[in-house]
C-alpha cells in the first residue's frame, strides 16, 4: 500500500481517538512509519488533554509538540490554558487560544471570547461570543461554558484587577435581571457571561 495512503488511513482514525491508533498500529505494526507525520498529529484526538490540561504540564510533552508543530487546535486550547491560567503568561496563553479559536475550535472561542470581555475588549469578546449563535440558542454557548470550566477545574485561576475594572464597569450600564444570573436577554447576555468568568476564579 503506498506511504500517502497508509498516512490517509491513519490520519483517519486520528480524528477517533489516539487509543484508536495505538490499537491500529498494534494489530498493523509496518503502519507506524506513516503514523509520526504532521498530518497525524494536526489530526489526532487529544480529547482527554482538553478535559485536563494539567496533565500535560509534566506529561505528554511530546506528544504535545509535534501536535503544536502540526497545528493541532486542540493541543493549541490546551497549551492556551497552561500558558494562560497556569503559568500567568497571559500573552502566551492568548495567542494559543486565538490559534484555536481561528480554528473554530469551540471551547477555545467561548473561552477567548469571555477573556477578551474580561479584559475590557468588549468589542471583540461580543464578536467572538456571536459566533456560538446564542442569540438563535444558547445551548451551544453553555455547552461551551460547561466544559471550559471542566478544564479549568484543579487549575489556579487568578481574579485580575482588570476583570473586576470590566465587570464593575459593565455592571453599571445593565438594568435588566442584574441579579438573576439565569435570566438573560439581549441586553444582559454578555454580563452574565462576564459574570459567570470573573466569579469563577
Amino acid at each position: 500500500m503506498p506511504i500517502d495512503m497508509q498516512t490517509e488511513i491513519i490520519s483517519r482514525v486520528a480524528r477517533h481517538s489516539r487509543r484508536a491508533v495505538r490499537n491500529l498500529l498494534a494489530v498493523v505494526p509496518p503502519l507506524a512509519r506513516s503514523a509520526a507525520v504532521p498530518i497525524v498529529y494536526r489530526n489526532l484526538n487529544i480529547h482527554p488533554l482538553t478535559v485536563h490540561p494539567r496533565a500535560a504540564l509534566q506529561r505528554y510533552q511530546s506528544l504535545m509538540e509535534n501536535c503544536l508543530a502540526s497545528g493541532n487546535l486542540q493541543a493549541h486550547y490546551v497549551r492556551g490554558i497552561q500558558q494562560y491560567f497556569h503559568h500567568q503568561n497571559v500573552n502566551g496563553g492568548l495567542l494559543h487560544l486565538q490559534i484555536a479559536a481561528e480554528g473554530s475550535y469551540e471551547k477555545a472561542v467561548y473561552l477567548n471570547g469571555v477573556i477578551m470581555l474580561a479584559k475590557g475588549e468588549t468589542a471583540i469578546g461580543q464578536a467572538m461570543l456571536d459566533t456560538l449563535g446564542w442569540r438563535q440558542s444558547k445551548k451551544r454557548a453553555d455547552r461551551c461554558w460547561k466544559r471550559v470550566k471542566r478544564s479549568l477545574h484543579g487549575i489556579r485561576v487568578a481574579r485580575l484587577e482588570s476583570y473586576m475594572t470590566a465587570y464593575r464597569n459593565t455592571r453599571e450600564t445593565i438594568a435588566c435581571h442584574r441579579d438573576n444570573i439565569h435570566e438573560r436577554c439581549d441586553t444582559c447576555y454578555y454580563y452574565k457571561k462576564l459574570t459567570k468568568f470573573v466569579y469563577m476564579m
